[in-house]
């Protein structure tokens, strides 16, 4: 029986191009998002493509979710989660970024880690905004809420989308580390990837609104902006026997800007 591959998002810009992938290769897919009309609609393009699909529809912040992804599961083995879902800035306040983009993963990590089949593997989503984050303080309080000391740091620091965005990215980054030792444990392997400027209907969204952003676009070495496949194709990557070694660690995707400013 081929092991189940969960994507979050599924419905996003990155979760479509990622569950075809994993489609691709047989396995069945577990495929949430919080709109039910995009996901059913996904969900039957791919049934008709001959993919088992199972569709999972909330709002991963809720108190409920881990338990109803785990009933959604089933006695089914899982190969893979890639965990696309979460807020940008535009979205919402910066305490429902923090909440959505980090302790929602954090409490889906912890639900899922014990129903992995070995070999597994998750791929969270942070984002080169983690990298950006530099100020000594900040990347304290970011590092101790990860270690369990509390968030009330992190949540001062939180004065805005952008702020909450930037900090909830850094703490999935801290939480692949600090989860490496337990899934490596049980012979399994958690990594982040970080999208740079990628053409999603979610970064669309961000670049009307920042002209920062569509300044730093210019400057990625790629000379353009990246596609959902080019992450779903390193989530795919990251999820088999030729990333075995890969653990515990953030990948950027990015184009070469990162490089460029010097991170």
């Amino acid at each position: 029986m081929s092991a189940t591959v969960i994507v979050t998002g599924a419905a996003g810009g990155m979760g479509i191009p990622t569950a075809k992938r994993f489609a691709a290769q047989g396995r069945p897919l577990l495929l949430c998002d919080v709109s039910a009309q995009k996901l059913d609609a996904f969900a039957e393009e791919l049934r008709a493509d001959g993919a088992t699909v199972t569709t999972l529809v909330g709002d991963i912040s809720a108190p409920s979710y881990p338990q109803d992804l785990i009933d959604a599961l089933g006695d089914a083995p899982l190969h893979a989660l890639v965990h696309t879902a979460g807020l940008s800035p535009t979205m919402a306040d910066p305490l429902r970024i923090l909440e959505v983009n980090y302790f929602a993963t954090e409490r889906l990590v912890a639900a899922l880690l014990p129903r992995f089949a070995e070999g597994g593997c998750a791929v969270l989503l942070s984002s080169m905004s983690g990298y950006l984050l530099t100020d000594p303080a900040m990347v304290t309080a970011v590092r101790d809420m990860v270690a369990g000391k509390g968030r009330e740091d992190v949540d001062r620091f939180a004065v805005n989308p952008g702020m909450g965005y930037t900090l909830s990215k850094r703490a999935v980054m801290a939480l692949v580390g600090r989860e490496a030792a337990a899934f490596g444990a049980r012979g399994l392997r958690i990594c982040s990837i970080a999208p740079g400027f990628i053409d999603t209907p979610m970064s669309r969204a961000e670049r009307e609104e920042s002209e920062q952003m569509r300044q730093m676009i210019t400057m990625t070495p790629a000379g353009r902006l990246g596609l959902g496949d080019e992450i779903a194709s390193v989530a795919e990557f990251l999820c088999s026997a030729g990333a075995s070694y890969v653990s515990g660690c953030d990948i950027p995707v990015d184009g070469g800007i990162l490089g460029r400013l010097g991170f």
